[in-house]
Parts: structure tokens; sequence; C-alpha cells
């Protein structure tokens, strides 16, 4: 990912998941807003709508609002989806951003970092389709938010951890 956005010669990148679980054709819809100067824009699909069958039921109504919420709360985000596959940003944005994430916490790290930074964010409702793969998932219930959930300790400030003494 982060080699094509490398190479990518334009001044934004907009990126989104290949398994037919989001509707291309709305990508303008994020460019303006970059053109409108967000340096990130993230797809919201629980304010765009979920198609049934789209998202696990352990994924819709318990990982990603609590994987999402946490993520609010430690670096007060205005993002409501953390994890939406589409995503848009400035590439001067992504080079200010250091990212290092190459797996499932990438889009994690995007919003994590642009939070951090004081990058201008901005949300855009997505629907988010069923999608077409034709295969399982390669990824364990679980295992995802696992990795999440140790990227956001780590680039968390020590500040946000509160650990009682024993007494």
């Amino acid at each position: 990912m982060m080699g094509g956005v490398a190479v990518a010669s334009g001044k934004y990148v907009v990126m989104g998941d290949a398994d037919d679980s989001y509707d291309f054709g709305h990508i303008p819809r994020f460019v303006e807003q970059l053109r409108k100067g967000a340096d990130v824009v993230m797809g919201n699909r629980f304010r765009g709508g979920i198609e049934p069958g789209a998202m696990p039921f352990l994924h819709r109504y318990l990982g990603n609002p609590v994987l999402s919420g946490v993520g609010k709360l430690l670096f007060k985000s205005p993002v409501g989806d953390f994890h939406c596959g589409l995503r848009g940003f400035s590439k001067a944005a992504f080079g200010r951003m250091g990212l290092r994430t190459t797996g499932m916490e990438f889009a994690s790290e995007i919003v994590v970092k642009a939070s951090l930074l004081g990058c201008r964010l901005r949300k855009c409702r997505r629907v988010c389709l069923r999608n077409g793969r034709s295969r399982a998932r390669i990824c364990a219930h679980g295992a995802m938010g696992g990795g999440i959930c140790g990227f956001c300790c780590s680039i968390a400030r020590a500040g946000c951890f509160f650990i009682p003494e024993s007494r």
C-alpha cells in the first residue's frame, strides 16, 4: 500500500478494499472533501448503511464499535468507523504521518496518526455492500481486533493509561 502511494502521481489518493464491499463510483465524494481542504477522508459504514450479510454480527455490533470507540477516546478523533476499507488522503498528509503498519492495522494507523498530528479529518457516509468473496475470510474473529488494540496501545500517550496501585 505504501509503495503504491509513493509512486502515485496525483495530489490525492483514495484507496479501498477490493472485495466488492464498496461502490467505487462514490470516490468523487471523497475527492470533493479533499479539494475542500480535508487531509484525510474516512468512510463510515455505520452512517451510510450496511447491507444484510455484509458484515458479521460480532464485527458490526461489538468489534468495530468498541475498537472505534476506544480509538475515539484515546486519540480524540472525530472518525466513527476507524476500520472502514474506503479512505482518501492528500499525499502531503500521508507523508507527514510516517505510517509503518502493513496489515489490517493500516486503516487505524491512518486515523490515529492524522488525529495526533491535528490533520483535518472528514467523514463520508458509505454503504457497506455484501462483498464478492468466493472464499472464507483469512482472518479469524478477534485476530484483527487484537492487532489493532496492540497498535493503539503502542502509540497511545502514556498518560492515557491509569493503573491502580496495589495496597
